[in-house]
């Protein structure tokens, strides 16, 4: 039987010790990792590449080498991944799971997680103009976008980001040593062209093995996409996880008649000043304060401003839900959307998660639900911190980045008037970029009194490009063409 690539109830056994079909290893071994599920390593190093077009024919044979002996399909990482949870859900009965952790991960670590994507300037470079996907919006790369997500203008981009870039490998590994040990013997290896750009991510966590946070102080890509069954809560009544294929996969026009596709892969390097945010979310506090008759905020008022900017509080407890005692100590909640908060009473329209992730806010507008869905990404993002300044690195795969990335930050996130236009909603104030319009905030949680003021903006791009990941199969087969 043929993989579904409709279905919103993911692919493969809803048990996690369960076997995948004949068709879904097939599949998951054609493609490679990280696009279906994050690779999850807490380092990276992305290796920014440019080829020589004179020597297009070895660069080709490069990749296929690599390809063969160290890019990680998708049936690797599902292996690995069974590994890992096995040795998680054991240390639950141990006498000191972290040191159970500790032991049994060192004995079994996943390994050296590689991945090698290509821009259309790439394609073109190589000679594969051919086997290129035809997607205009690709083909346009991110320069190509600038005016369309008002985007600084590329002139103004960092010096790496303002050439064009060929091809983008990226390692990741838990050890930071093993990644740049790796990016070295990769770079080394590269005699067709040259690495002229390295970015280095590194995961900020909450605890040891706790859940990941951005420089902001916030816990991060709580709502991505769900691909696999196994991985998909049985409860979700009030919001659905799941994702079809087809929101992530697209067909690789080089690849396998059957088995060969790949993803569109959007990269963006956005550097967050945190003493700007911070100075937000401490004036939005002290409009609190002075509702309350207070002359200074105290720390509920700077959580819960922090909460309305972002619209989950630090641990990830979304601000539209009634609080627990355990907070998001456990399981991040997820399974909720904002029909109790049709106002935007509790978390503002204009909340972070809620211009990226309406949760059904669209239907106000005349759309369905099921449109709605079609919009969202699957983040791979990393944090960095570089010559004093943080930021994060930006990655998110999709299987259109027109009706996907594109349409969220230009007709949602940077849309004034969305989701509401009387009063105007503004940018989000995370990622938001244009023109800074005054914002009403609730005054006190759950009131429909309101506050006004205007932010400014704390994220902003240094550059950036597309990239497509092509199928296993089309990269082994690449010392063959020319």
């Amino acid at each position: 039987m043929d993989v579904d690539f409709d279905k919103e109830t993911g692919i493969g056994p809803t048990d996690p010790k369960g076997k995948l079909t004949t068709e879904e290893k097939a599949l998951l071994r054609d493609i490679q990792g990280n696009i279906l599920k994050s690779h999850g390593r807490d380092h990276s190093r992305h290796l920014f590449i440019k080829f020589d077009a004179t020597k297009a024919q070895e660069a080709r044979a490069w990749l296929a080498e690599l390809s063969k002996t160290k890019v990680t399909s998708a049936l690797k990482q599902w292996d690995d991944s069974r590994a890992r949870a096995e040795i998680f859900e054991k240390s639950k009965k141990a006498e000191d799971p972290e040191a159970y952790l500790d032991v049994e991960l060192s004995k079994k670590p996943s390994g050296i997680f590689v991945n090698v994507m290509l821009s259309a300037k790439g394609y073109d470079t190589l000679g594969l103009s051919g086997k290129k996907p035809t997607d205009t919006t690709f083909g346009g790369g991110a320069a190509g976008a600038v005016s369309r997500l008002a985007d600084p203008p590329r002139k103004d981009w960092e010096t790496p980001f303002k050439e064009d870039l060929h091809a983008l490998v990226v390692i990741a590994d838990d050890d930071p040593g093993k990644v740049a040990a790796e990016a070295k013997a990769i770079a080394d290896s590269l005699k067709s062209g040259k690495v002229v750009n390295t970015e280095v991510g590194r995961a900020l966590r909450r605890g040891k093995n706790g859940p990941v946070h951005e420089h902001f102080g916030f816990v991060d890509g709580v709502s991505d996409p769900l691909f696999f069954a196994k991985d998909i809560p049985k409860n979700s009544k009030q919001w659905n996880p799941g994702a079809p294929l087809k929101l992530a996969l697209v067909k690789d026009p080089g690849g396998h008649s059957k088995t060969g596709y790949g993803t569109f892969l959007v990269y963006r390097k956005l550097e967050q000043n945190v003493d700007q945010f911070n100075m937000d979310r401490h004036e939005l506090a002290k409009a609190l304060a002075k509702e309350d008759n207070r002359t200074e905020p105290n720390h509920a008022d700077r959580e819960l401003a922090g909460a309305y900017l972002v619209g989950r509080f630090p641990d990830g407890f979304p601000v539209s839900e009634n609080a627990t005692p355990d907070g998001a100590d456990k399981d991040i909640p997820n399974n909720f959307n904002f029909s109790a908060d049709t106002g935007g009473l509790k978390c503002p329209f204009q909340s972070h998660i809620r211009k990226t992730n309406p949760r059904g806010d669209t239907t106000k507008l005349g759309g369905t639900l099921k449109e709605e869905r079609t919009h969202r990404i699957s983040r791979r993002a990393i944090s960095y911190e570089k010559k004093g300044k943080v930021g994060l690195l930006f990655l998110c795969v999709q299987g259109n980045i027109q009706n996907q990335f594109e349409f969220m930050q230009s007709a949602w996130v940077n849309a004034p008037e969305f989701v509401q236009s009387k009063p105007p909603t503004g940018l989000d104030p995370v990622v938001g970029q244009g023109k800074p319009v005054a914002q009403q905030w609730p005054a006190k949680y759950g009131s429909d009194k309101k506050v006004t003021l205007s932010l400014k903006q704390s994220v902003h791009m240094k550059g950036g490009e597309y990239f497509f990941m092509p199928s296993m199969g089309f990269l082994k087969g690449l010392a063959k063409t020319g």
